[in-house]
């Protein structure tokens, strides 16, 4: 398509209050669109509460030697060790930074978990 066609086309869209337009001629076709004809972002809203990794490492329910089951919809305290990341020689616990059930445990005992990465989702009690 010739650029002096397209250039024309784009300066005459900017005058118009259109949100979308389409021109098609023989086997070309250029298509504008403005934000407002942009498909409006999807709103939800969401309760739960994730708890990320502290630090790059491996993930671990609990240290050696000890027991820490997390079942998914158990009651958990804000504070309450949820597990540790072991990186080089460092260990960063865990742990439940609100009161409420545990809905999602993503964390997987013995895999790597990213700096960041959501491993926990808690639902907040009222």
């Amino acid at each position: 398509m010739d650029t002096k066609l397209i250039t024309k086309i784009t300066r005459w869209f900017h005058t118009t209050d259109l949100a979308e337009f389409c021109y098609s001629k023989d086997d070309n076709c250029i298509e504008i669109k403005t934000r407002e004809a942009l498909p409006e972002p999807a709103r939800f809203t969401c309760r739960l509460t994730a708890v990320t990794a502290p630090a790059l490492g491996i993930y671990h329910a609990a240290a050696k030697g000890k027991n820490l089951p997390l079942k998914e919809g158990q009651e958990v305290k804000e504070g309450q060790a949820l597990g540790l990341i072991e990186s080089a020689s460092q260990k960063h616990e865990i742990t439940s930074p609100v009161a409420g059930a545990l809905r999602i445990i993503s964390a997987e005992e013995g895999k790597p978990a990213e700096y960041g990465q959501p491993l926990f989702f808690i639902e907040p009690r009222d």
